[in-house]
């Protein structure tokens, strides 16, 4: 068989007017010893039909069809699996190529033994107007010049001549597959694989003659304007990918290469914002805004939320952005993910940043900085997390009539007072000394936002919502009860799996383990469970306690003392080492002194973790006092903890053993019966309609 010189791959889709034109172009070549890889991505028109009959006449022309329609990305892919030449060229099925193009380009890469030879193209319109792109003569300042490929692509970008595109280029086969060179993604994928084309590349030569006719049309894929939002997220992700390869091989590239590697990412993600705000103005979707905190709550509670929030609302009906306010940091970030826009403002802390002139001014240049983005005609939904954004939230109801959620996830006042109401009740009667004014006047100023300003409610436990109408008078036109929502990615393992995933972690098999998980907070109640820890270990040794989360170790690290060697601090885990560790857990553990809802527990109870909770509050409706886990109550103190010393050592004793599997499954029945995210979705898309009226609010939980 005669060897194959160059193998050109075309991907098609639905170009049934422009696919014969294309294909006679690339059978004329010059070159004769030449393949064309026809790679046809599923179209419903006839070009398959077209190229199927040019096909008859010359063997060299090879079809290929995918199943369905998948994307220009892995239709190249396709082509460059089924290639067989030493080198390949890729041309767009509704362009054209000259007579000579790929000789020239074949013999420029022979005598230069180049891994790319790169080209230049016009851009043909429809009424004729040309216009030529990619001249390299400002890097390439000679004819035969040869670059590595990183100094190509610095040289490219300080010159202002990079056009990443590989129409019109030639690539060595082999250089392509040694290196794993890849197309991803449904838009800007050229984008994508240049870069790294480049990066790898030992020589790169320039081929100075204009042979490639770009086609644009508007009904192509990358003209077409219901398309600006899902290339804007893909460009995103191209910069995000590529940021975090700078950031991998920053000890293999010289400082300048990074460089021009890091700018080249944060100029996607500058043109994906550009991109994105373009279609913003003129979509016609609902706005939502959800707006949170860059804290320790964010990261865990309050972010999840948020997550899930944005999981249940459909694209094609919403723009979701999520607003992240008081970050650290210099620069006001911008990233685009899973179909949802975020924005992170930073908080420039000097000496006036704490009072609340300072704070008014902030808040208002976040409104007018997202306001002048949001686009004129089109409802706009606030979804707020926190009550001291009030002054935000006014900004968005007064100006721009924006409908206003507040979802209630702690108060000021339960952090002070342990979620005490009877406690308050007291103070807001008779104020005794500076503190008990300050619980007040914090209490008003949430009531002050939720009365004044907020359209909807969300109350995320039925104690919360009962205090919110009898101690807040809010009416109940404006509250609704939404439990928070869990995703079921529950796994049944068996024996032999839970052994592995011990060793894995370094625990022994006859090891009991329990486990807490969450914020390390004083709230949280995780230095009493170390004191009531140490009685455990009195009793019984074998036991371990791992501790799952991030916050105040130091804390922590002196009440466990001299204990240490039985407990272990994790750090925050990925939920996919979380759900490991509850696999193997004997007990899972939630000690809160207050919880609104109570997540982990929620979450502990649909793993099939045997459950010791303290008696308060979310924690108590979660377990329905305490027939899905053991309660415990702490005395008035705190300092007393032999009753959560007891409960562990009662669910220690029974652990995972039979005889308590009906409570586990009734557990976890429980919370899919209450509190799984099909539900949540189902509620919060009731909230967010004026005209809904709340009878799931009233559902005994």
């Amino acid at each position: 068989m005669e060897e194959i010189k160059v193998s050109i791959l075309v991907p098609a889709y639905n170009v049934e007017a422009y696919a014969e034109e294309c294909l006679r172009s690339l059978l004329a070549q010059t070159l004769r010893e030449i393949e064309i890889v026809w790679v046809d991505d599923g179209s419903t028109d006839g070009t398959h039909d077209v190229a199927t009959r040019l096909a008859a006449s010359d063997n060299r022309l090879r079809l290929f069809r995918l199943p369905e329609h998948q994307g220009v990305s892995a239709a190249r892919n396709a082509c460059l699996k089924e290639a067989r030449g030493r080198y390949v060229t890729f041309v767009d099925s509704d362009d054209t190529i000259s007579r000579v193009a790929v000789e020239h380009l074949w013999q420029k890469a022979e005598a230069c033994e180049a891994d790319i030879v790169t080209g230049s193209m016009r851009y043909v319109y429809a009424d004729g107007r040309q216009l030529r792109v990619g001249d390299k003569r400002a890097v390439f300042e000679t004819e035969d010049a040869v670059l590595d490929g990183q100094t190509c692509f610095l040289l490219l970008q300080e010159r202002g001549c990079y056009v990443p595109m590989v129409c019109g280029n030639l690539y060595r086969t082999a250089f392509i597959r040694d290196h794993g060179l890849h197309f991803e993604g449904d838009y800007h994928e050229d984008e994508y694989f240049t870069p790294y084309a480049l990066y790898h590349a030992r020589r790169v030569a320039e081929l100075r003659e204009d042979f490639y006719d770009y086609r644009q049309r508007e009904g192509s894929v990358m003209n077409h304007p219901g398309n600006r939002k899902q290339r804007a997220e893909a460009l995103y992700g191209v910069g995000r990918k590529l940021k975090q390869f700078a950031g991998a091989n920053a000890r293999c590239m010289d400082g300048r290469i990074r460089v021009a590697y890091e700018d080249y990412a944060s100029y996607l993600c500058r043109r994906s914002q550009a991109l994105y705000e373009s279609y913003l103005a003129g979509s016609r979707r609902k706005c939502l805004l959800v707006f949170s905190e860059e804290s320790t709550a964010s990261r865990y509670g309050v972010g999840t939320y948020i997550r899930q929030v944005q999981k249940c609302l459909d694209p094609e009906e919403w723009d979701v952005h999520i607003v992240t306010l008081h970050a650290l940091g210099y620069d006001l970030d911008f990233s685009l993910a899973d179909g949802a826009a975020a924005y992170t403002f930073p908080f420039m802390e000097n000496h006036l940043s704490q009072t609340p002139a300072y704070e008014d001014k902030y808040l208002n240049s976040v409104f007018y900085y997202l306001a002048s983005r949001v686009g004129d005609g089109r409802r706009v939904y606030g979804h707020f997390n926190f009550a001291h954004h009030h002054p935000l939230a006014a900004l968005f109801k007064e100006k721009l009539q924006a409908f206003i959620v507040f979802t209630l996830h702690y108060t000021d006042w339960s952090f002070d007072l342990a979620g005490d109401r009877a406690w308050l009740e007291r103070i807001l009667a008779h104020p005794a000394g500076a503190k008990d004014q300050r619980i007040k006047t914090a209490f008003g100023k949430e009531k002050a936002f939720m009365v004044e300003c907020c359209d909807r409610i969300i109350a995320i436990a039925r104690h919360s919502y009962d205090m919110l109408r009898d101690l807040y008078g809010i009416p109940e036109e404006k509250l609704v009860l939404v439990p928070n929502g869990l995703q079921d990615e529950y796994k049944e393992r068996s024996a032999e799996d839970c052994r592995l995933l011990r060793r894995k972690y370094g625990f022994g098999e006859q090891e009991k383990l329990v486990v807490f998980a969450g914020r390390l907070d004083q709230i949280k109640g995780v230095v009493e469970l170390m004191e009531a820890f140490k009685g455990v270990l009195a009793v019984r040794h074998e036991v371990r306690l791992v501790v799952a989360g991030n916050g105040n170790f130091q804390h922590c690290m002196e009440a466990a003392d001299p204990c240490w060697r039985q407990v272990t601090f994790t750090g925050f885990l990925p939920k996919e080492k979380l759900y490991e560790l509850y696999a193997v857990a004997d007990v899972g553990v939630v000690p809160s002194i207050h919880e609104e809802f109570g997540y982990v527990a929620a979450e502990m109870l649909l793993h099939k973790v045997p459950l010791v909770a303290h008696d308060t509050t979310g924690l108590r409706e979660i377990t329905d006092g305490g027939r899905y886990g053991r309660l415990f109550r702490f005395a008035d103190d705190r300092k007393n903890v032999s009753s959560l010393r007891d409960a562990l050592l009662s669910a220690l004793a029974d652990g995972r053993n039979s005889g308590n599997e009906p409570m586990r499954q009734e557990g976890r029945q429980r919370v899919l019966q209450y509190y799984t995210l099909p539900l949540f979705r189902e509620r919060l898309e009731k909230v967010y309609d004026a005209n809904s009226a709340f009878e799931f609010a009233k559902v005994p939980l």
